[in-house]
């Protein structure tokens, strides 16, 4: 007959877990960007589904019109309202919150990928924030004067 022996640390059925610290984030930045990330996602889900809300339940996608989003867009040749400033910078937010957050995601993907190649990485990431900025600057020139093109298309 032989004889089993169970030491005091390892008991049958039970797992033994070992606990090795959190890796430290590289940077600060890191830090910030992991923040920026959840904080971004939440207010751009709220935001999202606001725009959802209003164009889609309140308006209606039947009824809005180029009249509707010009008045909305102050193109009228009236002075901009109170409500077009708050309009404008409501689509500003959901713009630039949108750009960085892709940016975000974007760098953090690709430094999983291209993180062990410095010069691979640094080029793709000038690449992706020159386009991103190309974007955002676009986006921000259609909220400010872009909308003035719109009225003179839409009056004629």
């Amino acid at each position: 007959m032989t004889t089993t022996t169970v030491t005091p640390e390892v008991t049958p059925g039970r797992t033994i877990r070992r606990v090795r610290p959190i890796p430290q984030p590289r940077n600060n930045f890191e830090r910030a960007a992991w923040l920026f990330m959840r904080y971004s996602g939440l207010a751009l889900l709220f935001l999202a589904l606001s725009h959802f809300w209003m164009q889609h339940i309140i308006i209606g996608t039947h009824a809005i019109t180029v009249g509707d989003t010009a008045l909305r867009w102050g193109v009228n040749g009236n002075p901009i309202t109170f409500e077009q400033v708050i309009w404008r910078v409501y689509y500003a937010a959901i713009l630039i919150l949108a750009v960085g957050h892709g940016i975000n995601g974007v760098r953090q993907v690709a430094f999983d990928y291209f993180g062990h190649r410095p010069a691979i990485y640094k080029g793709l990431m000038t690449a992706v924030v020159a386009v991103a900025g190309l974007i955002a600057i676009g986006g921000i020139l259609a909220l400010i004067i872009g909308a003035a093109s719109l009225g003179a298309t839409a009056a004629r």
